[in-house]
């Protein structure tokens, strides 16, 4: 489905990605996990097209998208929930939620409206409300709904649990098991390595914009380094 093959990325003379090749397949949820400054959000801005690769290929279904602009992507069946929500304030929830679906025709996005509903019951009765007054968590559930208004194949989340309490990453992390279980493929970013790869089919390991280590998620989970480093775990002396 979606296939990143050694792209490089830069932000002004600073190389921020180098040859980063990764993939998704079609009903996969894969996880990008590093620490700070190690190049996750860029690479899912490259995938979408908010950020030009400097070089290397990156397609949907084989069909090459890195010189095509970020509109393209909904088109094709790739959508992005943005770190922080990035939501429209003073604009109603509904309004917020709909914008998701500007590449859409009017029938196609409400059978899309009363789906995302389905998923997310709890942002019903804040339909009206303007997406300023809603919690962090509400407003994290109007940004993933906005993100499915365009009926995506698959769902890129930059930074998904970035600022929840424990109880809304859990809650949150339902909603993307639910919407994965839905057909959706996701490819998400996050620094904690134990509730990345717990959840994830594969996942991969960037450390100063470079792919050091990649497998299933349980591969990732019980591998030495991702144990002694993200975990905190020292394999007992023979």
């Amino acid at each position: 489905m979606l296939q990143l093959e050694r792209v490089n990325v830069h932000y002004g003379a600073t190389r921020v990605l180098w040859d980063v090749s990764m993939s998704v397949g079609a009903g996969e949820m894969v996880a990008v996990m590093g620490p700070n400054g190690s190049g996750k959000s860029t690479v899912l801005k490259a995938a979408m097209g908010l950020k030009k690769p400097s070089s290397g290929v990156v397609s949907l279904n084989g069909e090459e998208l890195q010189a095509k602009p970020a509109t393209v992507r909904p088109q094709r069946g790739m959508s992005i929930v943005l770190e922080r929500r990035r939501l429209f304030p003073r604009m109603s929830v509904e309004e917020n939620i709909m914008l998701g679906a500007y590449v859409r025709k009017a029938a196609e996005a409400r059978e899309t409206y009363d789906w995302v509903l389905e998923i997310l019951p709890e942002i019903k009765p804040h339909l009206q409300a303007t997406a300023g007054r809603l919690s962090g968590g509400q407003q994290q559930m109007v940004a993933i709904a906005r993100g499915l208004m365009a009926d995506p194949k698959i769902l890129l989340m930059d930074e998904p649990f970035l600022g929840l309490s424990p109880a809304m990453v859990k809650t949150v992390l339902a909603i993307m098991k639910t919407i994965n279980e839905r057909g959706v493929a996701i490819l998400f970013n996050e620094q904690n390595a134990k509730l990345s790869f717990a959840v994830s089919h594969r996942g991969y390991l960037l450390e100063s914009g470079r792919v050091v280590l990649s497998g299933s998620g349980e591969e990732m989970l019980e591998h030495p380094e991702v144990k002694r480093v993200y975990l905190g775990v020292r394999e007992a002396a023979a």
